[in-house]
């Protein structure tokens, strides 16, 4: 038995409980090490284990989960009447499935709650005629949102619904994983132990042994295969036979796809060629990955999008609903048109669901977030271009590991061995190195990892037993000794404890290529006594829906500013109870500003969903309301890269900062910037400064300024100008000149510090802020990481002591007010200027760049998610796009032969 499972028994035992102590998790804890005996998990010291165990308990035990929001057209209610009249026997062994596995009983509360929310937005499956529903439900990157449709299935088939199609992505080790949990999650049986002739008791598995197996589903897929017409379960089925619920587990892949609409249609009888009176449940998880149409030709869909909807239509009863952690695509799935957006098959038309994730999630916005508590998570990577290039050929050879690598490598080796001492070490544990799209450059990368962690097994097991001075004569002892140097532990293991579990800890390390072409696979199931250990190489197969079994370190170098793109590749999100502290991510600092900005686009999109469920609107408003924020434009870019035109987009600036976050970096702007600058604090203290107040901790504040001053300060600056900019002045002019009501009067604020040396500008003297910044040549990125260069609150600047409180009050607790809370009770815009010093990298840098860069930022008034507002058109230029980020909308197999 693995510690994992052993955990999960005590929470099943402690969920049966009323009230819970941790007196009573102690209690637990050792009545079932006694009982269990030599099938309890193997530990060094039973005292430890004990506690180790029972704080995980502890922590676990309280976990809570929010309500998930709901955006939906109007619609009868029919699940809560049938609620009362069914016996949900598929979700009833689920749920007690769930507390078995360890979920505490809030979360599977929680689970179902919003199970009940979405298959209550389906259609009545004992509805007469024909009827479809088409949804979409947001979930976070690995966070669960397996569990909920294997919840709404279960809950599917318990109301009626008699085929269930689980699109499982587009690769066969994500179709596999996915089959192997909608088995134990819903089925009850080991498909493949069905497939070598094992009876049904023989073959049980998750739910199966809660029950009998009398209304055990019929599955037409298993673990090893995906669906095939020759199959011999699939050549005696027909529809009128179904007793049981009907299960597909399938990739997204044409020859698939094709193979089960020709079968439904010649082995089943249709009329009109609809098959009658037969609910359809269609899951589609990673629904915006080749589920949508980017065809520029309405007529001539792309493949897979095309099959899918065949699919549905051979149908008269339907239901889909799509999986995703990223819906900018699904959302945009024809952003030239409202009206055939809405008509598109796939638009989620009758509702959006979007999920919270529970307290113990390691999200986006904890790890890249200004108010992030895990940020010492990100180790920057900067020594990788010689050996990954950031663009390279499938031809491309890989000399020699980079440093950072090697040390990533050291990290999990080190972890491996702390998880060890803390009882865990049964537990399984996984490293993801991504650095490459193509296979050949992947197999060239694993077989330098193989060698190096080889290198590092031959010092462990020669020197890691001899007196502390001697091992570290050796080069391996001593490399994996300094980076034990440079980790952070919580729990205050030492050197001496790690250096005993060395050996074991290197010597159950595999390393393996995780890809299309690749024979090795993650089958963590059938390590369950000792648990999976593995450094796993790869790409695209690796980068969607996939999960890596306790994720500790990972290697991420990809060129991609794509945010589904980068998200899905993200794999480290999730849960890591217990070993949180030994986690690290290595990346480049501009992956990292890519990722920090991601987070706050992703953190309004949820303020977004919840201010329109507040307001009641639809899935075609939030549709069109996500279309029209700033953040969209790299999504317009995405979907129509394929036509290499110029796209206008139009969006709204209500309610958002834009700054100038990238500044030209020769001698002449930043000569040219200032002087600006000059001029508008001349200007601003000759007509407005009766008006003018200077304010503890912000600077000089002018109020009541008029637009024309802004926008011709506006024009003379110059900044780097690109397709990613926002803060482009044309647009942003046209903006405040298309609404003299509510931008006709501004507060202009210059920023200055309350220590350091005085700096003139015009008429006033201001103290620089100090930021660093990433160097890239023809521009300088403000702030680097966090691509900001306002600090947190300087936007309450102009608003009174009223306002400011109210936006407190408004911030839900929260300790730092975010500050789009300001923007909220802001009655005019805000002009914020900024004078820098620049550090390369580091504010504190020892490298100072520049010492009067000049910056601009606004705030506009208003509220996320609500109101029209007026929209301003952006030029997006396609042709820019497929120069600079060629690559960046091919979801093809990990050896095409393209720039990555």
């Amino acid at each position: 038995m693995s510690p994992q499972e052993f955990e999960n028994q005590a929470k099943a035992s402690l969920n049966a409980m009323t009230s819970v102590t941790p007196e009573k998790i102690r209690l637990i804890v050792r009545h079932l090490l006694e009982m269990y005996g030599a099938d309890a998990p193997h530990f060094e010291e039973k005292e430890q284990f004990i506690e180790q165990i029972s704080k995980s308990l502890e922590s676990k035990l309280d976990l809570s989960m929010p309500d998930a929001t709901v955006i939906k057209l109007p619609f009868e209610e029919w699940i809560t009447e049938r609620r009362a009249d069914e016996e949900l026997f598929y979700w009833s062994r689920y749920r007690q499935h769930l507390l078995q596995e360890g979920f505490s009983k809030e979360m599977v509360g929680t689970v179902g709650r919003d199970t009940d929310k979405i298959v209550g937005l389906l259609e009545n499956p004992n509805k007469p005629g024909g009827w479809k529903r088409r949804g979409l439900v947001v979930g976070h990157v690995q966070s669960g949102k397996t569990a909920n449709y294997s919840g709404v299935i279960c809950k599917g088939a318990d109301y009626g619904y008699k085929i269930i199609i689980l699109l499982a992505g587009m690769h066969n080790n994500l179709r596999s994983q996915t089959q192997q949990r909608l088995e134990d999650a819903f089925i009850g049986v080991d498909t493949d132990k069905l497939e070598k002739n094992l009876t049904f008791n023989e073959a049980k598995t998750g739910v199966g042994k809660i029950s009998d197996i009398s209304r055990t589903p019929f599955s037409l897929t298993s673990r090893e295969y995906d669906f095939r017409k020759s199959s011999r379960r699939a050549s005696t089925f027909t529809l009128d036979s179904i007793k049981v619920p009907v299960v597909f587990v399938i990739k997204k892949q044409t020859s698939v796809l094709r193979n089960l609409i020709e079968w439904l249609t010649s082995l089943n009888e249709t009329k009109g060629g609809k098959i009658l009176s037969t609910p359809m449940l269609l899951i589609d998880d990673e629904a915006d990955n080749a589920s949508i149409n980017t065809s520029t030709d309405e007529n001539d869909p792309t493949r897979i999008n095309k099959l899918i909807r065949q699919l549905l239509a051979l149908f008269e009863q339907t239901s889909y609903v799509g999986y995703t952690a990223t819906p900018f695509a699904n959302i945009f799935i024809d952003p030239e048109s409202e009206h055939e957006m809405v008509e598109d098959d796939l638009f989620p038309k009758h509702f959006i669901v979007s999920l919270e994730a529970p307290e113990n999630y390691v999200s986006a916005s904890r790890i890249f977030g200004d108010d992030g508590d895990l940020t010492n998570f990100v180790v920057p990577v900067s020594d990788h271009l010689a050996a990954f290039p950031e663009v390279h050929k499938i031809t491309h050879p890989v000399g020699a590991l980079p440093p950072s690598l090697m040390e990533a490598v050291r990290r999990f080796i080190l972890a491996r061995a702390v998880r060890i001492q803390r009882g865990r070490g049964q537990d399984h544990s996984s490293m993801l190195v991504n650095v490459s799209r193509f296979n050949k450059v992947q197999n060239q990368v694993t077989s330098l990892i193989s060698h190096y962690v080889e290198e590092l097994l031959n010092s462990v097991k020669l020197h890691s037993s001899l007196p502390e001075k001697e091992a570290l004569k050796d080069p391996g002892m001593r490399s994996l000794y300094e980076t034990w140097n440079g980790m952070e532990i919580v729990n205050g293991e030492s050197w001496e404890q790690v250096r005993r579990n060395l050996n074991q800890a290197v010597s159950t390390i595999v390393v393996k290529t995780i890809n299309n072409k690749s024979p090795d696979r993650l089958d963590y199931k059938n390590y369950k006594e000792n648990g999976l250990h593995v450094i796993a190489v790869g790409g695209l197969s690796l980068s969607r829906g996939f999960t890596l079994e306790g994720l500790t370190i990972s290697y991420f170098i990809r060129n991609s500013i794509m945010y589904d793109t980068l998200l899905q590749m993200g794999r480290w999100f999730g849960y890591r109870d217990g070993y949180l502290d030994l986690c690290s991510l290595y990346m480049t600092e501009e992956a990292e500003s890519w990722y920090a900005h991601i987070s706050s686009a992703l953190d309004e999109l949820r303020v977004e969903f919840r201010m329109m469920e507040k307001m009641n609107r639809s899935p075609e408003e939030f549709g069109l309301k996500v279309r029209t924020h700033p953040d969209s434009l790299i999504v317009t870019a995405r979907n129509k890269m394929r036509t290499g035109k110029k796209v206008t987009h139009s969006v709204t600036l209500n309610g958002r900062l834009i700054e100038t976050v990238r500044i030209k970096s020769s001698k002449k702007s930043l000569e040219n910037n200032f002087k600006a600058v000059v001029n508008l604090s001349g200007e601003l203290e000759s007509v407005y400064g009766k008006n003018r107040t200077k304010e503890s901790g912000l600077g000089y504040i002018w109020r009541d300024v008029s637009a024309e001053v802004v926008c011709s300060f506006l024009s003379q600056f110059e900044f780097f100008d690109s397709e990613l900019d926002i803060a482009r002045q044309h647009p942003v002019i046209s903006f405040i000149q298309n609404d003299p009501e509510r931008l006709g009067l501004w507060d202009v604020c210059f920023y200055s510090l309350n220590e350091g040396n005085d700096v003139d500008v015009g008429p006033i003297k201001i103290r620089p802020q100090q930021r660093g910044c990433l160097d890239k040549g023809d521009f300088y990125v403000v702030s680097g990481t966090k691509s900001r260069v306002a600090s947190r609150g300087a936007e309450k600047a102009g608003l009174s002591a009223d306002q400011i409180k109210e936006a407190k009050l408004s911030a839900e607790g929260k300790d730092n007010v975010p500050d789009y809370a300001y923007r909220v009770f802001r009655s005019k815009p805000l002009l914020m200027i900024h004078v820098l010093d620049l550090g390369l990298n580091k504010a504190k840098s020892d490298i100072r760049l520049v010492d009067k860069a000049c910056a601009w930022g606004i705030s506009f008034p208003g509220e996320i998610g609500k109101g029209n507002g007026k929209l301003v058109e952006y030029l997006v230029n396609t042709v820019w796009w497929k120069e600079q980020f060629e690559d960046q909308n091919d979801d093809s197999e990990d050896d095409s032969d393209v720039q990555s």
